[in-house]
């Protein structure tokens, strides 16, 4: 009987440690905006493990540090909250992986189109071994809802090409909130782009991709570096039935979405720098939830022009190094080449070891000069 009491009581005690331990907590940073320096505006989410938003944050459990330096947080508020729109595309992997799932992919799009704001934007585009543009951002949220309804099943898949021709589309909104859903199996069989081309043109243009993984037989890892390297979640939906839940879990998290406003000393300096974004309240013990980016503090969709040299002078320094490199490496084998003619031709020749070696270094220095020129030529 005490045995029995004693367990009673330490079940009772790890159900109590259990329900007052903090949750695991999660950022994703989906947009660093420069455009208004010499304030940085940051737009982030905070998620729990099953995914739903962790709201009500203040300056006190979130720290912003820039290049090891923790920053003065100026503002910080729900997006939703300060009036800001939202602009969502819709991307539909019309493929015959979702023919069955056609049905409840409609109704799931349709259930996140009527839950957006009166100001936020949607566009549709579907692709199969084409890309449509079924509709471009609008307000009208009968227009989209009536677009997605039209979506047909097709045949094989561009899936990276289309995410650009998504994230283009998302591209043409005024607003700085801008998503990208795919619903796709995450498999491509004839793309021009890459998965790393996708990713980092969704990623440079600020556009959280989520992506929601059909059926059994996806490819996992495709999604997860789509989502992941933009800030976005990604989401399995083994059975279409789980559709309509899950695009409500991402219409939360984005409608959730905060915006910081920080103002660094170094202002509009052109050059690179690094950001963290740390999540985690007063006194809590842990590790706090963090994410990171590098961006560059220049005002405006390019940078100067002295940047820009800096970076062209590199970049052609190693240009020039490479072509000498690999000229010099050809040549030697010539001047080695040379040798074993000159051997063969004639055998009773005899050559100093000092006469071999530099035929070698004349080979090395003139391949080395003819790769120099090479570049400046080309």
């Amino acid at each position: 009987m005490r045995i029995f009491g004693r367990s009673v009581l330490g079940g009772w005690l790890l159900a109590v440690c259990a329900s007052v331990a903090p949750a695991a907590q999660h950022v994703a940073l989906q947009r660093i905006d420069v455009s208004r320096l010499p304030d940085i505006h940051v737009y982030f989410t905070v998620t729990d493990d099953k995914g739903s938003s962790v709201i009500g944050l203040t300056d006190r459990e979130i720290t912003v540090v820039c290049d090891g330096a923790v920053q003065p947080v100026a503002d910080l508020r729900s997006a939703v909250e300060g009036g800001e729109a939202m602009a969502a595309v819709l991307l539909f992997d019309r493929s015959g992986s979702i023919r069955a799932a056609i049905d409840q992919s409609r109704e799931a799009a349709a259930g996140f189109i009527r839950r957006l704001t009166e100001n936020d934007q949607v566009a549709v585009v579907s692709f199969d071994q084409t890309i449509t543009v079924d509709l471009p951002l609008t307000t009208d949220k009968a227009a989209a809802e009536a677009a997605v309804r039209a979506i047909v099943p097709g045949s094989n898949t561009v899936l990276f090409d289309a995410v650009r021709a998504g994230v283009a589309e998302a591209r043409k909104a005024a607003t700085k909130r801008l998503a990208l859903i795919v619903l796709s199996d995450g498999k491509d069989t004839r793309s021009r782009a890459t998965l790393a081309e996708a990713a980092a043109e969704a990623k440079g243009e600020g556009v959280a991709v989520f992506t929601v993984g059909l059926g059994t037989a996806v490819d996992a890892a495709v999604l997860r570096e789509l989502a992941e390297s933009t800030g976005a979640r990604t989401f399995a939906a083994s059975d279409p039935d789980d559709l309509l839940a899950l695009y409500q879990t991402i219409g939360e998290q984005m409608k959730n979405q905060y915006h910081l406003t920080f103002r660094p000393a170094f202002g509009q300096d052109e050059a690179w720098h690094k950001m963290e974004i740390r999540v985690g309240p007063p006194g809590r013990s842990g590790p706090a939830a963090a994410a990171d980016r590098e961006f560059i503090a220049s005002k405006g969709p390019g940078v100067s022009r002295a940047t820009l040299g800096g970076f062209e002078r590199r970049v052609t320094e190693r240009r020039y190094l490479g072509h000498a490199g690999l000229g010099a490496i050809l040549g030697a084998l010539f001047g080695l080449l040379l040798f074993v003619l000159v051997k063969l031709l004639r055998p009773d020749l005899r050559l100093r070891a000092a006469a071999v070696v530099g035929l070698i270094l004349i080979g090395a220095l003139l391949g080395g000069l003819v790769g120099v020129v090479l570049v400046s030529v080309l």
